[in-house]
């Protein structure tokens, strides 16, 4: 009996998560804050909510928000002509405001209507956030992705829009957020010390114009900020300022207010280098619009920007010029923070363009916090407002493990969902290739084809029990394929599960994108649950390794290969198939060599727990089949670090191999005992196999 749950395309995802838009609304959502509700003529908009703010994402036409509400009153501005639409309707395009976001550089960047009015995909991907992601646009070459996350109590909502260049070709481009609130409100743009315009911002004369020392009446400038009143002469104000916020007083008696990043020492595309622009097209809305920094693409690069948004009950005075600045930014600061400092919403790691990682932890009454980071503890220091932070040098890119150390004791980070689990828990992260790089990692999810994981619970007579796999299978996977594919058993190391090649290891990425690249031709691979003797036996038990490593094979072979081969088109010829692992799976590889040396063709083992007796007079069967060429092995390879603590015992079986004229291949690399090198030893594997 097998029970096979689709999880998703190139990766493994949270069954609770609910998709929208192409793929069809569900009924109800899993997580708090959050559902599907028909609103401004679309059935399937998406609803993040607490006890006081509601805020309303639209797939339908641009992946706008349409409502941002405090105890009912919307911030946004949203004309009545455009519910409903969508691209393709006949009808005349309206003015597509509320929240937007868009692309830039203007007048530089071609933006297609799959950004600006397209359908988008709509996801509910936890309590109170939700993604949107859209089209690919042929005519800017990128695909953007929005995230939104709502906090529990307050009304800050963080919005991320991710950039990626999915074409074939280099772009340029920049992050714009395009909000329009409701118009007849005051704007307030800090000034900073590294502003470059004279009088604080520059005015927009028509198409082709900018005016660099303008003036106007409805424009208040000091040494700190520039105010505007209301709609100046000409439509469009630019500024430079590197503070970081922005608010807007708005006629429903709001504040909405804006924080976002800035990079004073990278390039700004935008003609006059903005990083705020604001533009008046009629007198009922403003747009109010942070501006991200260049991003140069590669094909298949990325890049993200955050703005977060905070709504504030705040009153409008009767005489606009009685704004006081230096009020509006006491209150900002008191009632706002930037990413990563806010309570309830402390991002860690976060993860900057310059491949710096910041570290946060929330310690409370704690009197020391360090981040274990590649092997190395680093001390962290608490802020102002009691936050233990730490940013590192740049860091290379790739996948890093660590832990924090609280008072002495070691604890995964509990703002990051991504943990290598079970009985060594470590939280990880990435660092993705930056625009400079030649070549990504294999371990990047990149936009290429992704094949399919799977994962079965089925009953394992070997066992007497249930176990569980993960299946992966390749880009255009065909069941009706003239020839059955090739298969790789892949085995994890002690203490974790059938889960940590593709978790931790990103194995179904690395296949990607070597099959994408024809450095290897399609294959399905076979990821067991490396304990079938419960772990736990291990310490009472003298000989737990031995018998957990016979008991596999015999449970891959007897029972899980079988139930492969009745819901896969693989092959059962020896020499198309192949098995490998790390650690204790490497072990488990070897003794599928020594005990049932006519299965595979083709064997490897990563960083081997690797049998340290004498393994011609306990296996005496691998001997004779391997002399007598009854044993079908093309390869046996073999693969450890310099600074593994298994190094030795490697070497000495490596020894026995040759003095036993047992054909096989060892490699020495950099490296010890951790993923970072079987990253790099599975793509090599993957390259030299089915030859």
């Amino acid at each position: 009996m097998c029970r096979c749950v689709l999880l998703c395309r190139g990766s493994v995802v949270l069954c609770a998560a609910f998709l929208i838009g192409c793929l069809g609304a569900v009924r109800a959502s899993a997580f708090d804050g959050a559902g599907l509700v028909s609103y401004y003529g679309y059935d399937d908009c998406i609803e993040l909510r607490n006890e006081k703010v509601r805020v309303v994402l639209c797939p339908g036409a641009g992946g706008r928000v349409l409502e941002y509400s405090l105890e009912g009153t919307n911030v946004l501005s949203l004309s009545p002509d455009g519910a409903g639409w969508t691209a393709g309707s006949g009808d005349k395009r309206p003015l597509l405001d509320a929240g937007r976001f868009d692309i830039g550089p203007e007048k530089v960047i071609n933006r297609g209507q799959v950004l600006w009015s397209g359908e988008w995909r709509g996801e509910v991907t936890g309590d109170r956030a939700a993604r949107m992601t859209s089209q690919f646009d042929p005519e800017s070459g990128v695909r953007l992705i929005r995230d939104f996350y709502l906090h529990e109590t307050d009304s800050q909502l963080r919005c991320t829009q991710t950039i990626v260049n999915e074409s074939q070709k280099p772009v340029s481009v920049c992050h714009w957020g395009r909000t329009f609130a409701v118009g007849g409100g005051v704007v307030v743009v800090p000034r900073s010390s590294r502003g470059r315009f004279p009088n604080g911002y520059v005015m927009y004369e028509g198409a082709n114009s900018i005016q660099l020392k303008p003036e106007d009446a409805k424009v208040v400038v000091s040494k700190d900020s520039v105010i505007v009143t209301g709609s100046p002469e000409h439509e469009k104000l630019g500024f430079g300022s590197h503070a970081g916020w922005l608010a807007y007083l708005a006629p429903t008696n709001q504040m909405l207010v804006k924080r976002f990043p800035t990079y004073p020492d990278r390039p700004y595309n935008e003609v006059a280098g903005l990083t705020v622009s604001v533009w008046y097209p009629e007198k009922d809305r403003v747009e109010l619009e942070p501006i991200g920094p260049a991003e140069d693409l590669k094909p298949g690069q990325r890049a993200a920007f955050t703005e977060q948004w905070w709504l504030l009950p705040h009153a409008l005075p009767e005489n606009r010029g009685e704004v006081d600045y230096q009020d509006i930014r006491k209150i900002v600061s008191r009632r706002t923070t930037p990413a990563g400092q806010e309570p309830g919403t402390i991002i860690s790691p976060e993860v900057h363009s310059d491949r710096k990682v910041t570290f946060r932890f929330s310690g409370g009454d704690s009197k020391s916090v360090n981040v274990r980071l590649n092997h190395k503890a680093t001390p962290l220091k608490r802020d102002a407002d009691g936050i233990w932070k730490i940013t590192t040098k740049p860091l290379t890119p790739g996948i890093y493990e660590y832990v924090f150390e609280v008072d002495g004791v070691q604890v995964t980070d509990p703002r990051n969902r991504w943990t290598k689990k079970w009985f060594v828990c470590q939280s990880l992260f990435e660092v993705p290739t930056d625009a400079s790089s030649e070549e990504q990692l294999l371990t990047e999810h990149l936009s290429v084809p992704h094949g399919v994981v799977h994962r079965h619970l089925y009953a394992s007579g070997t066992t007497g029990g249930q176990r569980a796999a993960m299946v992966y299978t390749p880009p255009g996977y065909d069941a009706d394929a003239p020839e059955p594919y090739p298969v790789m058993v892949l085995c994890h190391g002690f203490g974790d599960d059938e889960t940590a090649w593709t978790d931790v290891g990103r194995a179904n990425l690395i296949l990607d994108n070597l099959i994408t690249a024809g450095q290897i031709s399609p294959l399905v691979v076979v990821m067991p649950n490396g304990h079938p003797l419960p772990p736990e036996e291990r310490t009472w038990s003298e000989d737990y390794n031995s018998k957990n490593s016979e008991m596999l094979v015999d449970d891959i072979v007897d029972d899980l290969l079988p139930l492969v081969a009745s819901e896969y088109h693989i092959t059962d010829d020896p020499q198309r198939k192949a098995i490998t692992g790390l650690s204790m799976g490497g072990g488990h590889s070897i003794m599928m060599a020594m005990t049932r040396p006519k299965e595979f063709a083709w064997v490897g083992a990563f960083s081997a727990a690797a049998p340290a007796g004498d393994f011609a007079k306990e296996h005496p069967e691998w001997i004779s089949a391997s002399s007598d060429g009854s044993e079908p092995r093309r390869l046996f390879w073999i693969a450890c670090g310099i600074d593994d603590f298994l190094l030795e015992r490697n070497r000495d079986f490596v020894r026995q191999l040759a003095s036993n004229q047992i054909s096989h291949t060892y490699v020495e690399t950099e490296g010890n005992h951790s993923w970072g090198v079987w990253r790099e030893y599975l793509p090599t594997l993957l390259q030299l196999l089915f030859r």
